[in-house]
């Protein structure tokens, strides 16, 4: 079994991560705060952001990483000065409590899965560690991870932004496949199971929410995810975040 195979294999949960974080709140007129993938784009927003959203949490130590975050202390680590990243859990839920600048919109998924092979093991030409040969093993496993996607949640101050699954599969799923590097450190997520420090050639989808910026306050979110095999879940997270906007 390959590297990228060891990695990524949901079973063996070794690149199994799902994450949700937190979102925003009405503005006064009521407005949508979800920013929707209506164009070109806003799509090729979302794209760039999932990308960076994920070098944002993969770069940072895995033991003090915002996914690992008990409480919410860690929501300001090492923020974009353009998006303010949220993030969720590696399987169950959280409560936490963040404060965030009022001029800043967020960027977070609701469940989401990556890939990543180290480069120091690819080989060209090996279907198991080569990118190029891997990116229809890539591809496939983000559709099955998007056909088995039975649950979604994004519940802003108490009120649901989208009406149902099928809504937020088709406003909110993005996939980043054209494959980006990741620089990772001695600290990161596969660190237990052999994997060091160095660059990984990395791909990642899900579904995420932009939101435009927040009204000065308080206000709570809840969302998260569930994927299911066969009728049974395999994966689920939740978090919920009250949000101090300043």
């Amino acid at each position: 079994m390959g590297h990228l195979m060891q990695i990524t294999n949901p079973l063996a949960k070794l690149c199994l991560v799902g994450l949700a974080a937190v979102a925003s709140a009405m503005t006064a007129c009521d407005a949508d705060p979800l920013m929707h993938q209506d164009s070109p784009a806003r799509r090729a927003a979302y794209e760039h952001a999932a990308a960076a959203w994920t070098t944002w949490v993969l770069e940072q130590s895995w033991s003090s990483n915002p996914v690992q975050d008990p409480d919410g202390s860690q929501c300001g680590s090492e923020q974009s000065d353009k998006l303010w990243y949220l993030a969720g859990t590696s399987g169950g839920a959280v409560e936490r409590e963040c404060t965030i600048p009022a001029n800043r919109r967020l960027f977070f998924p609701l469940v989401n899965l990556w890939f990543a092979t180290p480069n120091a093991d690819i080989v060209e030409g090996d279907p198991e560690t080569d990118p190029a040969l891997l990116q229809e093993v890539v591809e496939g496993y983000f559709v099955d991870w998007r056909a088995n996607t039975c649950s979604l949640t994004l519940e802003l101050d108490g009120e649901p932004l989208l009406p149902d699954l099928e809504a937020m599969d088709e406003e909110l799923y993005v996939d980043v496949l054209d494959p980006f590097q990741v620089e990772m450190g001695d600290d990161n997520f596969l660190s237990q199971a052999g994997f060091g420090a160095g660059a990984y050639t990395t791909w990642v989808a899900g579904h995420w929410a932009m939101l435009d910026r927040l009204t000065p306050g308080n206000h709570s979110l809840v969302l998260g995810g569930a994927i299911c095999y066969e009728g049974s879940i395999e994966f689920e997270t939740l978090a919920s975040y009250k949000l101090h906007v300043e």
